[in-house]
């Protein structure tokens, strides 16, 4: 039942962010709540019987492209009323209504993404260098401004495998920018033979057809798991939503970064995320840079760990206390 006189705004760009969002569902479900986000397959997809106020992402290296978000958040912010606004990042979506919930006086929380370790997000950076504070999920106690609430990402109680699938799983993203580098790398290691399964591509907004891969733009989140969680292995950009998932399933996969230089990311500050290597130190992941290192993950993609145990209490348990501090859920 959602409480009387709680409303949350729930803001996150597409992706991982959203991803990372939908997880926290054991919170936001306890309260009124609206969603701020960008309009893809995913997020429709997800967000079915749910009220949702779509946006343009913008980029703070083009000031500019903020201003269309003003009116919609503005509009959103009027009807809906909310009494705090919860955010995952990034920035790209978030700031407006960061800016709106300050000039309204209205709680604003931003947990920092996953998928930084040893530093903040441009927009945590911005909020701490603005006075606030932030929840982050992985700890540093050497800024008391970041306030550690463990990793948000929910325990997947029981894993059900289909022990009769033999595919590989590639996935870009839903990023703008294309990443043929790393699918026509997959294509060359099929044809070499490297890769004797079937391999399956989600390509986004990157173009590519293949006459010995199957190949698909986008999918509803529903469907991007089962395909994690019954894939032999998962070669993915960069990404804290494959990567979690991929853990939470006790599937393998390899992390091939975007890189500026190739045109697969629109800024050289993009996507410097710190996860993967995080998580290759750990054993659970092989980081690769090109196709080489790649063929040469795959054939020891078997000494990968798996098991990694995620478990998001701390998280909702906090953010029920920011909300009101004597009411259950």
């Amino acid at each position: 039942m959602a409480k009387q006189n709680q409303k949350v705004a729930l803001v996150c760009t597409k992706g991982g962010h959203f991803t990372e969002m939908t997880n926290l569902s054991d919170f936001y479900s306890c309260y009124d709540h609206f969603w701020v986000t960008n309009k893809n397959e995913q997020t429709e997809s997800q967000l079915q019987g749910d009220k949702a106020y779509y946006i343009e992402m913008a980029h703070f290296k083009k000031p500019w492209t903020y201003l269309s978000q003003i009116m919609p958040v503005l509009r959103a912010f009027s009807v809906e009323k909310p009494t705090h606004i919860i955010s995952t990042g990034s920035g790209r979506t978030a700031l407006i209504p960061y800016l709106l919930a300050r000039l309204t006086n209205k709680r604003f929380i931003h947990i920092d993404t996953f998928s930084r370790v040893h530093v903040y997000s441009n927009f945590g950076n911005f909020m701490l260098k603005t006075g606030n504070e932030i929840y982050t999920q992985w700890k540093d106690s050497a800024n008391s401004k970041a306030i550690y609430v463990g990793p948000i990402f929910k325990h997947l109680a029981l894993v059900k495998k289909n022990v009769e699938s033999n595919y590989v799983f590639v996935t870009v993203g839903t990023r703008e920018e294309p990443f043929a580098r790393l699918i026509q790398g997959v294509e060359d290691l099929v044809r070499k033979g490297v890769i004797k399964e079937k391999v399956i591509v989600q390509a986004g907004y990157t173009k590519f057809t293949s006459d010995i891969m199957e190949v698909f733009d986008v999918s509803s989140l529903e469907k991007t798991n089962e395909l994690i969680m019954n894939a032999h292995y998962v070669i993915t950009q960069e990404s804290s939503g494959i990567g979690s998932q991929c853990l939470k399933c006790g599937t393998r996969f390899i992390v091939m970064p975007r890189d500026y230089q190739y045109g697969e990311l629109p800024t050289r500050s993009d996507m410097k995320e710190d996860l993967h290597h995080k998580l290759e130190e750990l054993g659970y992941t092989t980081v690769v840079t090109n196709t080489s290192e790649l063929e040469a993950a795959i054939e020891n993609i078997g000494n990968l760990r798996t098991g990694f145990d995620f478990n998001n209490t701390l998280a909702i348990s906090l953010l029920k206390k920011v909300m009101e501090e004597n009411h259950e859920c």
